[in-house]
């Protein structure tokens, strides 16, 4: 009977409450934790996957261009300075070259008629200073005025290294993660 009142008497000792408290808190910091794993484990896998899908093929990126490349919305416009800036940077036309402006339908063909300019005059090349060598060659489609490359090859090496460093990043953080998480189970099961 002592023992019985001894062991009732603990149960609502500072200590146990304390260590009740405590392995409340490590099982919720667990669970927390497991789902921020399951969460990270499936970025990472997104995001690796997802770079071939991206990369494997122009055509996504082609879409884009066409759709929103001169749109008078802020997309639209965020895009076109993106899009000029790697044409010229890159000295590059369209996603797989100037075709592609005259072979899909597009925002910027709506906006400029075929015999305006079939492209857009930044795929003509230009002299040090910026200005067209001859507008009127690359209106015609002289290979000699004109970037015949496509910038898909650009784009596409952007997009797989920013997503490897991203699914890197990620894996970093999961081989960082478990160790970390084993421990709290470790001391879960010491208490």
């Amino acid at each position: 009977m002592a023992s019985a009142a001894a062991a009732e008497a603990e149960k609502g000792s500072p200590v146990a409450v304390g260590l009740l408290v405590v392995g409340n808190i490590i099982i919720l910091y667990l669970v927390l934790m497991l789902i921020v794993y399951i969460f990270e484990c499936a970025s990472c896998i997104t995001s690796y996957t997802h770079r071939d899908y991206m990369v494997s093929s122009p055509s996504l990126i082609t879409k884009q261009m066409l759709t929103f490349y001169s749109a008078n919305t802020d997309q639209g416009q965020e895009l076109t300075r993106l899009w000029d800036r790697v044409m010229i940077e890159q000295e590059c036309c369209g996603t797989s070259g100037p075709m592609d402006w005259v072979n899909f339908t597009s925002t910027f063909r709506e906006a400029t008629p075929e015999v305006v300019f079939p492209w857009p005059p930044l795929c003509c090349r230009r002299t040090g200073n910026f200005i067209p060598l001859n507008k009127e060659g690359c209106r015609l489609g002289h290979m000699d005025y004109l970037f015949t490359k496509g910038c898909f090859e650009h784009i596409g090496h952007a997009i797989d290294s920013y997503t490897w460093g991203i699914s890197w990043f990620g894996f970093a953080i999961l081989m960082w993660t478990l160790p970390v998480m084993l421990i709290a189970m470790y001391f879960y099961t010491t208490l």
